[in-house]
């Protein structure tokens, strides 16, 4: 074999090397892109509450922060809650074990506990009273860590008529 053709030989063996670290590189890259599209996705679908009735009315986010090492709490859901209907409301916490909640003035002032509690747990208030629409009433939570530090949060909502 000549010269000539040695060279030939390698040159043809490099060229393959290259494309084949090109085709390598690139599916490295396209599993990349699928898995961080696929973390995406997977944190979408994990923040979705269960089906409920569309909410039609603005929605606003009371927000209760204390120190880093405290837990922290947010009331997230409508300013409206339809006569007869349940309306959801999402308790979202920080560093906090369990929660206690109630909603002033509404039914018999009962409290409810939620023992262990997630970062995420939703809530529902359904007004039966007629004679109550158009009243405001305040959802009070409070949260407490494992060291028995807490934080509240408060969100009101107006009962409107079906």
């Amino acid at each position: 074999m000549t010269e000539s053709e040695k060279e030939s030989q390698v040159n043809e063996r490099s060229a393959e090397v290259r494309v084949a670290l090109i085709g390598a590189v690139a599916i490295i890259a396209a599993a990349v892109i699928a898995g961080i599209f696929g973390i995406i996705q997977s944190n979408a679908s994990r923040q979705q509450p269960p089906a409920v009735a569309p909410i039609t009315a603005p929605v606003q986010v009371a927000t209760a922060t204390i120190s880093a090492f405290q837990p922290t709490v947010e009331i997230e859901g409508p300013l409206t809650a339809p006569l007869g209907q349940r309306t959801y409301y999402t308790l979202v916490s920080r560093d906090a074990v369990r929660a206690v909640w109630s909603v002033g003035g509404f039914g018999d002032n009962q409290q409810f506990e939620v023992d262990p509690l997630a970062p995420s747990h939703q809530i529902f208030v359904k007004p039966s009273d007629a004679s109550r629409v158009g009243d405001s009433f305040t959802i009070v939570v409070t949260v407490y860590g494992a060291d028995g530090q807490s934080a509240t949060a408060t969100k009101s909502f107006q009962v409107i008529a079906e």
